[in-house]
């Protein structure tokens, strides 16, 4: 709100005016067509993309920097750029094969020299179905187990689509702290049995086994499984 005074002298009497104007300001900014993007739900193995558009609707030159993501599992294919006023371009953001599982939602920063705007923030969202349900779940508790003494626990393996076909690849160095085995059963389900001796350096027992997975739209390719047994806080019962 704004207002001007000024006053007039006439015939002997002064005359007092006061005139108000009523205005709004309107903060220029940068221009995102669409802020958030949602998946929605989607099989992991299957790559997703979204594509942003960034508009310069400033009535000056502005330059996009860089971009910064909250999370590796996102890749984002932008060139830094100078942008006139009204040109536009594109930010986009790809989910590769079996990096989520799960609901999510992460973050992209598009960094830019105007003021006030320095970070523009760009979300996606979704649902990630694994390719491979494991039960009872991938973390189980043992509680309190022997050294030395041979323990086996079985996992089933419950493939996201029916036609999906499952093979266990070897172990990389340091990750066979236990035999695995991988049969199928009657239904489309697997089961994985892992045979493993505690020892008394390690509270846990941490299992990382690949797993290749292929159905009759889609050749081999690999995803990684995570297994951890818990052991008791006090430890291992020495025998």
């Amino acid at each position: 709100m704004l207002y001007l005074r000024f006053s007039l002298f006439c015939n002997g009497f002064f005359y007092i005016f006061i005139i108000f104007f009523e205005f709004e300001i309107v903060a220029q900014q940068l221009s995102v067509v669409s802020e958030s993007e949602d998946f929605g739900k989607f099989h992991s193995w299957e790559k997703q993309l979204k594509t942003f558009t960034v508009k310069n609707t400033l009535n000056y030159s502005i330059n996009l920097l860089r971009v910064r993501s909250s999370c590796s599992c996102t890749i984002v294919d932008f060139t830094p750029c100078t942008l006139a006023p009204g040109q536009d371009t594109s930010v986009s953001v790809s989910i590769p094969q079996h990096t989520l599982s799960g609901k999510f939602s992460k973050t992209v920063y598009v960094e830019t020299d105007v003021p006030g705007q320095e970070f523009l923030k760009l979300t996606v969202s979704g649902t990630a179905v694994p390719a491979v349900d494991v039960q009872p779940k991938s973390e189980v508790y043992l509680g309190r187990l022997e050294v030395g003494k041979a323990r086996s626990f079985s996992f089933r393996l419950v493939p996201a689509s029916p036609d999906m076909s499952l093979k266990l690849l070897p172990a990389d160095e340091g990750e066979n702290q236990a035999a695995a085995t991988l049969l199928r059963n009657d239904d489309t389900t697997f089961t994985m049995k892992l045979n493993f001796t505690p020892d008394a350096s390690r509270r846990y027992v941490a299992i990382r086994r690949k797993i290749a997975t292929s159905t009759k739209r889609q050749e081999w390719c690999t995803i990684i499984l995570d297994i951890m047994i818990a052991i008791m806080e006090d430890g291992l019962k020495e025998i």
